[in-house]
């Protein structure tokens, strides 16, 4: 009897020392911090302080985040002497804003306007290591009223970075385009092998290959400009040095944040010139009035790189060799649009187009002097072989 009493005093004993240990502490939250949103080309730009208000107190929903007050991130950015009208574009000056304020992630966000639809691109930097913690895109046909839709399903995407399962919200989407099921994967046909076209050198030219166009007898690049190719023109002094994010800044990824100026620049110290629009169309579509670069067949991304292929960035000049023109020049359909001599003119398509959009026909008016993600270009030049 003894033996049990003093076995039962000891189970005693345990469960009242249990009872007294402090709880499991909870799991760690991760403070993040949203830069001020930028609004690009025809985005009013009173809408971005709003816009930036309703991210943040999206974020707020998550149990897994610390929101960094915008009041707190304001105060420091007076201290530095900045203002909404002065954000810095480079990623480690907004990394050091994120340090002033101690937050572990920064949220970097820009606003645009294609077309009818608006289009929310979000970088999401790691504050300690500089590094890209997470991108991604959101889209929609809205009016400016929607747009809080947009910001709430950036939000939830952030949030479910961090570990919840939130159902991101049904945005409006313009007739006919339907958006890609969360997680699924493009359909990838199989094409036939790219034809070879001869490559071209002329004299006195910097960059990359050329190609050649028969009928208006002219060389256009083979590819887009290249961020290695304007890196040369910027460390020779001919041209000045652009934004850079980590999802766009590889070698051969095509140069973007130009603007048609700057594209213009490079050219001439490339020895090389804008292509006129007519020269452009030239050489995306031939002289068979096909619809596409590749011809009539419907747009997958073996031939093109859009918004469909499920991946947020440009990817390397000359990925989709079966989806080159007539004349052997690449990702003239996809990857980025391109500015050509006329004013203020885009041509073609880019990575956050819709597969509709693709045709050799699709054109873009609305942006002067403005540089985005999906803006590049590729130079031309007079002559003959």
């Amino acid at each position: 009897m003894k033996m049990i009493l003093k076995r039962l005093s000891l189970a005693l004993a345990a469960l009242a020392f249990m009872a007294q240990a402090p709880p499991a502490a909870p799991p760690a939250k991760t403070s993040v911090a949203v830069y001020p949103l930028k609004a690009v080309g025809a985005v009013e730009k009173s809408l971005a302080a709003t816009l930036t208000s309703l991210l943040t107190n999206e974020l707020t929903k998550s149990p897994n985040l610390i929101v960094i007050k915008e009041s707190m991130l304001e105060e420091v950015m007076k201290r530095q002497a900045m203002n909404m009208s002065d954000l810095c574009d480079s990623t480690m000056c907004q990394v050091e804003i994120g340090k002033l304020v101690q937050a572990q992630k920064m949220m970097v966000v820009e606003l645009s306007k294609l077309g009818s639809r608006y289009l929310m691109t979000f970088d999401l930097v790691d504050v300690k290591t500089s590094a890209m913690d997470y991108s991604d895109r959101v889209e929609c046909a809205c009016t400016e009223d929607q747009l809080d839709l947009l910001v709430a399903a950036a939000g939830v995407k952030v949030r479910n970075h961090f570990g919840e399962s939130v159902p991101i919200p049904q945005l409006p989407q313009a007739a006919g385009v339907q958006p890609t099921p969360q997680g699924a994967q493009a359909f990838l046909p199989a094409q036939p092998s790219p034809k070879t076209f001869q490559e071209f050198h002329p004299p006195g030219t910097k960059g990359g290959p050329m190609v050649f166009v028969s009928d208006f007898k002219f060389y256009i690049d083979k590819y887009e400009v290249t961020n290695q190719d304007f890196q040369e023109c910027v460390a020779g002094g001919g041209c000045k040095k652009t934004k850079k994010t980590s999802r766009f800044d590889a070698p051969n990824q095509p140069v973007v944040y130009v603007n048609q100026e700057e594209a213009r620049t490079y050219c001439q110290w490339a020895g090389k010139r804008l292509p006129k629009e007519q020269e452009w169309q030239e050489a995306a579509q031939g002289a068979d009035g096909r619809e596409y670069p590749w011809g009539n067949s419907a747009p997958n991304c073996n031939l093109a790189h859009n918004n469909a292929c499920e991946i947020g960035r440009t990817l390397p000049v000359g990925s989709k060799p079966a989806g080159a023109s007539p004349y052997g020049a690449m990702d003239m359909a996809g990857n980025v649009m391109e500015w050509v001599e006329e004013k203020d003119i885009l041509r073609g398509s880019s990575w956050v187009d819709d597969p509709a959009a693709l045709r050799v026909s699709d054109r873009n008016a609305e942006f002067a002097g403005v540089r985005f993600n999906c803006f590049g270009f590729r130079c031309a030049r007079d002559g003959s072989p």
